[in-house]
């Protein structure tokens, strides 16, 4: 497959399409930000300090430290200081937390489900290319 810049221009645009197209279509209480690391805090309770959540969710650290201050005002997650080392702390879900956890993965993963019920095999197939994509990406930025 050969491409040209008129066609890496074109995909470029389907991708920013499908992203726009894949964004929840109801209001949460939660970002699509905030519910990424509310996930990570639930999947992975003891990768819980600011860096490993940036490190995990690719997100910059600044916008981890955004997202956390907003989540302490909604109740949603605890701070817990390292008797260790005063500076750091350690991130703990709350029942709150959990619960606008689960209301907003409802509604940010609805347009997945949707299409996955739609087109099948065909979306499992471009989560799969998905993952090797930015599996290689990462990859590329250890190097």
């Amino acid at each position: 497959m050969n491409i040209d810049w008129m066609d890496m221009v074109y995909y470029r645009q389907q991708v920013q399409k499908l992203t726009r197209l894949l964004l929840p279509t109801k209001q949460t209480n939660l970002t699509v930000s905030e519910c990424e690391l509310l996930a990570w805090l639930y999947l992975e309770q003891e990768q819980n300090t600011p860096v490993l959540l940036s490190q995990r969710s690719g997100m910059k650290k600044e916008a981890v430290s955004r997202c956390l201050k907003s989540l302490i005002e909604k109740n949603c997650i605890r701070k817990e200081k390292q008797l260790h080392d005063e500076r750091s702390y350690k991130i703990y879900l709350t029942a709150t937390g959990i619960s606008e956890l689960k209301k907003g993965y409802e509604i940010i993963l609805q347009p997945f489900y949707d299409l996955w019920r739609n087109t099948g095999s065909d979306f499992e197939e471009f989560l799969q290319c998905t993952d090797k994509i930015v599996s290689h990406i990462k990859s590329e930025e250890l190097e």
